[in-house]
């Protein structure tokens, strides 16, 4: 799997991956530094993005405004 295809992936679901240095950056849109989760690992941040999307990880306040 390519770096473009899991940002389009998690893109879809609302999830935001970037490079950071060496790292891979998962985080929502408009997160901010407490519920960044960063990784070397391209398959790890695919699933920790994909369950960050999930309703019950996301921040209460986006909970609210849906």
């Amino acid at each position: 799997m390519r770096y473009r295809e899991v940002q389009e992936q998690l893109r879809v679901v609302g999830i935001l991956l970037s490079k950071k240095g060496g790292s891979l950056r998962v985080n929502h849109f408009d997160g901010g530094p407490d519920t960044a989760y960063l990784t070397p690992d391209l398959e790890e941040a695919l699933r920790v993005g994909l369950s960050m999307a999930k309703r019950k990880n996301l921040p209460k306040t986006w909970c609210s405004r849906r």
